[in-house]
C-alpha cells in the first residue's frame, strides 16, 4: 500500500513539474486550497483520538506537545488556502511576460544559452537513463541484487522515465533568454548586515518559540500546584511572545537592509514595470508588519503564518503578473521600505520630480495610484487621468470619509489646464472610513471610461491576507489590460 502511495505521489509531483508555468501554478493553487488544508485539519483531529486510543501512556507524557504540534497544523489550515490562492492567481494570466515585438535587450541582459542550466539537464539526462534501465537488469538477473532494490526496480524505472523528462525539459529552457530583471543595486553599501540579522533574527524567533512551548507545558501540567511556578510559567510564555515580535522585527530591518534601488529612472525599459504612487505619509502603515498581541505560541504562529507579509509586499505580489513593482522613495528615508523596488528623484529645483514621474507613467505598464489629499498626490492624479488610457490605470481608495474623498473629486475639477477625460465615481457608502486596512475600494475604468469602484471584502479566512481580498477587485482590471494589449499590440503607452 505504501508503494503505490509513493508511485502516485510520485506520478503526481512529476506531472505537476512537467506542465507549463501557468497550469502548474493553477494545479498546486487548486490542491493548497482544498485538498491539503483538509488533510491538515483531519490530521489535527485526529491526533488526539489516536493517541488516547493506541498510545495512552505517551499521550499522558507527551499531549503538551501534541498542542503545540495541533495549533501549527491548525495554523496550516488557514496559511494554505491563502497560498493557493496565490498560485491560482498568478497562473490565471497570459501576459505576464511583455509582447516579443515590444522588447529590445535592454543594457547587461545576456541573451545567449545559460551553460550552467545545459549542463544541468545533460545530467538529468544521464542519471534517468540509468534510471530506466534497472527494471531491465532486474528482470534478467534478480538474484544478483539486494532485495530492497529488486522489489522497487519498477518504482526505479518510473523515477529514471521523469528524471529524463525534466532534463529534456531543462536542455529546453536553456535555450530561452532569461526573463529580464530590472536594473538595481543595493541600496546601501552596509548591505551585508542584512545578511547577518537574517540568522539572527530566525535564531530569536525560534527562542521565542521555545520560551512559549517551554511555559505552556508547565501551565498545563496537572502536577505544578505552586502558584508561582504557574505565574512565572505565564510570564515565560509572555517573553517568549515578546522575543518572537522581536525578532520579526529585526526581519524586517534584515530585508530593509538588503533592499535594493533603481538608480535612474532612464533605465527603466519601457512596459517593464507597474507604477505604484501613494502618499509618501502612508508608508509607515503600509509597510510595517502586523503585531499580535496574544501570547505565547498562539500569538506567535498566528502573526507569522497570516501576517507575515507587509502591505505593500501583498500589493506588489498581486501585481506581479503584469510586471514587478516601481515606486518613487520618499525624501530624506534612511532605509528603503520592501515590496515594491523604490527609485529616487532630486528634490532641488522645486517640482523638478514631477517630469520624471509623468514619464514613468507614459513607459509604465500599469499605473496604480492610491488616493491622497496632498498636494503632490493630487497632482499625480490629475496627471493620470489625463494622459493614460483607462485600462492602464487603477486607483486604490484608502479609508476615507465622505468629506475627503469630495475634496479629491473638487480638486480633480478645479485643477489647471484640459479637464480630465475620465472622472471618479460618487461616493460609495459602503467604503468603512474608520478601517485599519490600507486599502478599501479599487477603482477601475472601462474603454469608454466609465469609472466603477469594488470594495475591498474580506472574508473571515480573509481576514489577515490582503491579497486573497485583493484579487477580486483587480479581476475586471487585468482583463481590461490584456484585452487593451491584444488590440493594441502595445504593452505601454
Amino acid at each position: 500500500m505504501l508503494r503505490w502511495v509513493l508511485v502516485s505521489s510520485i506520478c503526481l509531483l512529476a506531472i505537476v513539474g512537467l506542465t507549463e508555468r501557468r497550469h502548474r501554478q493553477k494545479v498546486l493553487g487548486l490542491l493548497l486550497r482544498t485538498y491539503y488544508p483538509v488533510t491538515a485539519l483531519l490530521i489535527f483531529s485526529a491526533i488526539p483520538w489516536a493517541a488516547t486510543s493506541h498510545v495512552p501512556d505517551l499521550w499522558r507524557e507527551w499531549w503538551p506537545y501534541a498542542i503545540s504540534i495541533g495549533t501549527l497544523l491548525l495554523g496550516l489550515t488557514f496559511w494554505l488556502p491563502q497560498q493557493g490562492v496565490r498560485l491560482s492567481w498568478h497562473g490565471a494570466w497570459d501576459f505576464r511576460h511583455p509582447l516579443p515585438h515590444d522588447r529590445v535587450p535592454g543594457p547587461g541582459q545576456n541573451t545567449s544559452p545559460r551553460t550552467g542550466l545545459r549542463l544541468l539537464g545533460y545530467v538529468l539526462l544521464l542519471t534517468g537513463f540509468a534510471g530506466t534501465t534497472v527494471p531491465g537488469m532486474i528482470t534478467r538477473d534478480p538474484h544478483a541484487y539486494p532485495g530492497w532494490f529488486a522489489t522497487n526496480g519498477f518504482l526505479f524505472g518510473l523515477c529514471g522515465l521523469f528524471v529524463t523528462a525534466y532534463g529534456g525539459k531543462l536542455l529546453k529552457l536553456a535555450r530561452r533568454p532569461p526573463a529580464p530583471r530590472l536594473p538595481s543595486r543595493p541600496a546601501r553599501p552596509d548591505a551585508w548586515k542584512g545578511v547577518v540579522l537574517w540568522p539572527v533574527a530566525w535564531l530569536l524567533c525560534l527562542a521565542g518559540l521555545t520560551l512559549s512551548l517551554d511555559g505552556m507545558r508547565v501551565v498545563m501540567d496537572d502536577e505544578q500546584d505552586a502558584w508561582w511556578s504557574l505565574y512565572l510559567a505565564f510570564l515565560v510564555m509572555v517573553l517568549g511572545g515578546w522575543i518572537f515580535t522581536q525578532g520579526r522585527r529585526i526581519l524586517l530591518v534584515a530585508r530593509r537592509l538588503r533592499a535594493r534601488v533603481i538608480p535612474s529612472p532612464t533605465m527603466l525599459e519601457a512596459g517593464s514595470y507597474v507604477l505604484y504612487l501613494r502618499p509618501f505619509d502612508d508608508d509607515r502603515q503600509r509597510t510595517a508588519m502586523h503585531e499580535y498581541p496574544l501570547p505565547g505560541i498562539v500569538g506567535a504562529t498566528t502573526g507569522f503564518l497570516l501576517s507575515r507579509r507587509s502591505a505593500e509586499e501583498h500589493i506588489a505580489d498581486v501585481l506581479r503578473p503584469v510586471g514587478p513593482m516601481v515606486a518613487v522613495g520618499a525624501p530624506g528615508e534612511r532605509l528603503p521600505h520592501v515590496g515594491a523596488f523604490r527609485l529616487y528623484l532630486p528634490e532641488e529645483p522645486e517640482n523638478a520630480w514631477q517630469e520624471p514621474v509623468r514619464e514613468l507613467m507614459l513607459r509604465s505598464r500599469l499605473t496604480v495610484l492610491t488616493l491622497g489629499t496632498s498636494e503632490g498626490t493630487m497632482w499625480e492624479l490629475v496627471q493620470a487621468l489625463r494622459l493614460l488610457p483607462p485600462q492602464r490605470l487603477v486607483l486604490f481608495v484608502p479609508p476615507m470619509g465622505k468629506d475627503d474623498y469630495e475634496h479629491i473629486r473638487k480638486g480633480i475639477e478645479a485643477a489647471p489646464g484640459p479637464p480630465p477625460t475620465s472622472r471618479l465615481p460618487e461616493f460609495p457608502d459602503r467604503l468603512a472610513p474608520y478601517s485599519r486596512e490600507p486599502v478599501a475600494g479599487v477603482i477601475v475604468f472601462a474603454p469608454d471610461r466609465t469609472p466603477a469602484l469594488h470594495a475591498v471584502r474580506r472574508t473571515r479566512g480573509e481576514r489577515h491576507n490582503l491579497f486573497a481580498a485583493l484579487t477580486p477587485s483587480l479581476t475586471t482590471a487585468f482583463e481590461a489590460l490584456a484585452a487593451h494589449e491584444r488590440r493594441t499590440g502595445r504593452s505601454y503607452g
